[in-house]
């Protein structure tokens, strides 16, 4: 026969477990994006995954689970409930469905222009001082990419293509554009992907003008637990051992 106490240990272990399991908040990434993010065997790899993981790490009430999907349709998914969050830019567009950490995660440095070495414009490109410099050029850019359109004045000629490596086979393969905005690290790795390393050139300047682009953790805010998830990201802006772990995390994708 069960005694009162055992029944009473054996509830408690119940409620307890129940309180204790974490609760799964489903990301959403780029699937064509590498380093950054991109998809492998259904599963999302990258930098960009690795710190929304180590994010979720930190707060044990939570747990991650990141999907990757072509860009526009992973806003989409969050900005229509059927996914939870995202690691991106705070653009007043996505700002209208999502409530975003105050702090950076990560910040990617947009300030250099990409292009072929053989560009017969290449002299006007390096010479560029201002947007208007470029006027009579191609840009091409990515749809669904808020950052551009925050960014990149409307009166510049452009070509719009759906992922990042379509960039790439547009100005380097088909050379049909002039030139894209990209990190150096990130033009390269995806220009050995498809043969083009020794293609590639690129410039910095100066007057994109948030060319340090910051990403921060964005939960739809329909989620029933929106504002308890980001106040628990907001806490790890002062915690060293985070900015730490972070800052590994980063290094790892440089080297």
């Amino acid at each position: 026969m069960l005694k009162p106490w055992g029944f009473l240990i054996g509830f408690w272990l119940m409620i307890s477990s129940t309180w204790l399991h974490s609760e799964v908040v489903q990301f959403a990434v780029s699937e064509g994006e590498p380093p950054l993010s991109s998809s492998y065997k259904n599963k999302a790899h990258g930098l960009l995954p690795d710190l929304i993981q180590l994010v979720l790490d930190y707060i044990p009430a939570f747990e991650a689970e990141t999907q990757a999907f072509p860009w526009p349709r992973a806003q989409y998914f969050v900005e229509h409930g059927e996914l939870d969050g995202l690691l991106t830019y705070p653009s007043d567009k996505r700002k209208k469905y999502a409530v975003f950490g105050d702090f950076p995660i990560y910040r990617m440095d947009f300030g250099y222009l990409i292009y072929r070495k053989n560009n017969p414009n290449r002299t006007q490109i390096e010479a560029a001082r201002r947007f208007e410099d470029l006027a009579s050029l191609t840009i091409v850019t990515q749809t669904g990419a808020e950052w551009e359109a925050d960014n990149i004045p409307k009166f510049l000629k452009r070509r719009e293509v759906n992922d990042l490596e379509g960039m790439i086979k547009l100005v380097f393969g088909r050379e049909e554009g002039d030139y894209f905005i990209m990190p150096p690290e990130q033009a390269v790795y995806l220009a050995k992907k498809f043969g083009y390393q020794n293609d590639v050139a690129y410039t910095p300047v100066r007057f994109i003008p948030d060319s340090l682009i910051p990403f921060h953790i964005g939960i739809r805010k329909d989620h029933p637990k929106a504002y308890q998830i980001i106040q628990a990201v907001n806490q790890l802006k002062e915690d060293p051992q985070f900015q730490k772990d972070r800052q590994a995390i980063i290094d790892r994708y440089r080297d």
